[in-house]
Formats: C-alpha cells, structure tokens, sequence
C-alpha cells in the first residue's frame, strides 16, 4: 500500500518529464506523393528547434491511421475519408489483422492541421479514345493502390459515373503507372494527390497524357463531407511549350491532414503546428493554399477532433495562463508529494503497530520467564531446608534482573499505557513475596534446628 501510493505518483512524474524531452516518431508516405517530403521536412524543422524526431515510411493513409489509433506513432498524414471509403466499397481489404483498426480506437485520434487540397485527376493517355466522362466505360483504368487515399477516390467516381468495377481496372503504384502509360498498356488513372506531387511532372515530361475536368464538380463534391469543389491551373504541371493541362481542371478536392494522439502533450502539438504554419517551411515546401489563406484553411475541415494543442495556435484566446504541460507536471509533483506525505503516516501509523506488537512479544515472554522461575520456587513448597537459600536466592535475583530489563525496555508512559505490563509486575511481586517467605521459613528453621542442637549439647554436658 504505501509503496503503491509512492511509486504510481513517481512513475506519473517521470512519464512527464520524459515525454517532454523523448524522440517524436512521424508516418510519413509512399514514394512519388507528398507526406513522406513534407514529413522529412517538418523532421528537419523540429531538429532546428531542439527537438528529436524521426519519419518512418508507410504505405499511406490506411497504414498512417492505424498506427495513430494504437499509439505507435506520435503524428502522421492522412487523407480525410479515405478509411471510410474503403470500408464502404472493400470493407474486406480491412478484415485482416495486420490492416483491421478497431472503430473504438479511433477515438484516440485527433487533428492538427489541413496542409494543401489532394485534387482528384483524371489523367488519360494520348490516343486512348477518352474525350470525356462517359468514354472511360470499358477502359483500361489505374485506381491506385488499394490500400491508398487514391482507391476509395476512385471507387467513388466509378459510382458517381454508373461504372461497374471490373478487371480492366488496375492497381498500379504511382512508378508502376507511369510505365504503364508509357508502354500504352493503361487508357486511364484516377490519382489523388497533391498537386505538387511528382507523378504529374512526371507524367506531364511523357507528352502523351492530358486531364479531364468533372463537369459537375460541385454536385460530386456536395455528396462527401470532405470533398470541395476545386479548380487545378492551367500550365501547372509544365509551364514552357504545351501547357499541362492545356486549360484549367474543374475537379473535387480532399484535404491531407496531419493527425496525432489524442493524448499527445499539448506543447509538442502546438510546436509542430507553428513550424507547420512557418513562413519558412511554407515556402520550401511550396504549400501556397496554407500560405494564403492561414490559420483558416489550417482548420478547415477537420476529419478528427482539434487537438487542444492545435486549438492554442487556431484560437490563442483559448490558452490559459500557464502552458498545460507545465500545470499537468506541477499536477503530477503535487501528487507525488502528497502521496509521500500520505505514505510516511501510513508508515509511521505501521512502524507504532508493528513496534507495540513487539512489545507484546516481549512482554509475553518477561511473563514466561517469570512464570519459568515460579515453576522453579515450587519445588521447594515441601521440604527444603537453610541449604537451599543459596537456591532461593539466585532465583530471587533472576526475578530483580527481569524487573530491570523490563524497566529499560518500557518506558514510564508504556508501563501505564500497556496492559500486559501490569500482569507482569504483579506476578513479580507475587512471586518476590512467595520466594522472601520461603527464604524466611528456611532460615528460621535453620536457626530452630541450631538451637536444638545447642540445647541437646548442653544437656550432654549436664549429664556428664
């Protein structure tokens, strides 16, 4: 009990003061998208700061999810929906173990900021017969990986567009694709990804892929809350020679957002969404929808729970006084001295118990050692003669010695406050008395018996 009351307070102590200075572990991306860039980034932005980070490569949104919600991760990049998609058009893709996330863990989950829009492109290979919409029916179509941001994306325009999922639809990674245009072994992709993703120069350099608007972008956009209606510039992939694309895409638009633990301290969330939100790190990774419109589009459409950390930079008004990992480390001192406080009375409140037991252990056997000697004094309740005073006499003054060390082992206050010790004097005294009688009946029948001898000597002489 009193070592519980001590180390639980100290363990929570420790947990504070360590989670304050420990490494900070971010899920980054696949290859050829965004998160894994950005990721290395914010990691190089947080070392600048003084503190430890590290990015682990995953293979996106569904893997980056999972890894939030079991807490094996500290922040990681998502496509808002995208889990829920899955679960809607492949809830088998999740049944397995190692990509199952239990709903119920989801409520660890929380957000921190919308980084850029994950416009939804519809790149179509030069001379695949595709000059709208309803050509992409019987087509060779990449829907991305599918336990990407991009499947569920795809799926959900496949709906939108009446298309049955067949074998003709593929599921190419984004290095896999780019071959597979090349080698004119795919009409179609579905990618969902930030604009500044490689893939597109990639596939602009090729000259022979061009994009398709959503002609009712808006009416698409309205069917999911995390969709948006958006327009991709003209000339944004490659600017010099033909423009790609040749005019402005109106399409739908998703966020990627970064998420983290709920129980994430909120100093290192608030950390990491001012570097987020740094004009440095804006530029360098060319984030231009955060750079220009801020904090309003940071927040815009959280798919999560605002973290309180992120809430502090969003809404500044909301922050007390003191930073909350401060008040929860003083909370957690607060605690462990009053639990050492609370453990020394219990201790003190053991110690007397445990002393007073020993006392009576004590006092038990000063009164077996008397009741020893009164054993031994009753062999001379019949007979006995002035020879056995020596006896007597060193049982006597066994009983003054056990007397002495009873008074050198209570105190004053102890001999009245225990009762055991008044049942030990009184058979003292008992005993003292019983000892002092014999003692006394035996030296006067020794002087009787010296008289006698006297008398009958002196009769001799008479008689002589």
């Amino acid at each position: 009990m009193v070592g519980l009351l001590v180390c639980f307070p100290l363990y929570q102590l420790i947990i504070s003061l360590v989670g304050m200075n420990r490494t900070i572990v971010i899920a980054g991306g696949p290859d050829g998208g965004l998160y894994h860039p950005i990721a290395l980034s914010l990691k190089s932005a947080l070392d600048r700061s003084g503190r430890k980070a590290e990015v682990i490569a995953t293979d996106g949104t569904i893997e980056n999810l999972k890894l939030i919600a079991k807490g094996e991760v500290d922040f990681a990049f998502v496509q808002p929906g995208a889990y829920q998609g899955l679960m809607r058009y492949e809830p088998s893709l999740l049944k397995e173990s190692s990509k199952k996330i239990d709903v119920k863990l989801l409520d660890r989950v929380s957000f921190v900021v919308n980084l850029y829009s994950q416009p939804l492109h519809i790149a179509v290979r030069a001379g695949s017969g595709i000059r709208s919409l309803k050509d992409l029916k019987g087509k060779r179509i990449n829907l991305g990986v599918k336990l990407s941001g991009d499947y569920p994306m795809s799926r959900l325009l496949l709906e939108s567009l009446e298309i049955e999922k067949s074998k003709l639809h593929k599921h190419f990674s984004y290095p896999e694709m780019t071959m597979a245009f090349k080698d004119d072994q795919l009409d179609a992709a579905f990618i969902t990804v930030g604009m500044h993703a490689s893939v597109f120069q990639n596939l602009a350099k090729s000259g022979k892929i061009y994009f398709l608007s959503i002609p009712n972008n808006e009416a698409l956009a309205a069917m999911q809350l995390q969709l948006t209606p958006f327009q991709v510039p003209r000339g944004i992939y490659q600017f010099e020679g033909s423009p790609v694309p040749s005019s402005d895409i109106s399409t739908v638009a998703t966020g990627a957002h970064l998420i983290a633990r709920k129980d994430m301290n909120s100093s290192i969330v608030e950390r990491v969404a001012e570097e987020l939100l740094n004009t440095a790190f804006l530029k360098e990774n060319k984030l231009q929808e955060l750079f220009n419109n801020g904090k309003e589009f940071a927040k815009s459409k959280p798919f999560f729970p605002i973290h309180e950390g992120a809430r502090m930079v969003y809404e500044p008004e909301t922050r007390s006084f003191f930073r909350p990992e401060i008040v929860e480390m003083w909370e957690n001192l607060r605690s462990f001295i009053v639990s050492v406080c609370v453990a020394l009375f219990f201790g003190y409140k053991w110690f007397r118990k445990r002393k007073d037991r020993l006392k009576d252990n004590k006092i038990d056997d000063y009164v077996r050692r008397v009741l020893e000697i009164e054993r031994q004094q009753m062999h001379f309740d019949i007979g006995g003669s002035i020879d056995d005073l020596p006896k007597l006499q060193d049982l006597e003054n066994r009983l003054t010695k056990l007397r002495e060390e009873c008074f050198s082992d209570f105190s004053g206050y102890d001999l009245q406050d225990e009762p055991g010790t008044d049942c030990f004097l009184e058979l003292c005294a008992s005993l003292s008395e019983k000892i002092n009688a014999k003692m006394s009946r035996f030296k006067l029948g020794g002087e009787i018996q010296r008289l006698v001898k006297v008398i009958e000597s002196e009769k001799k002489s008479d008689s002589a």
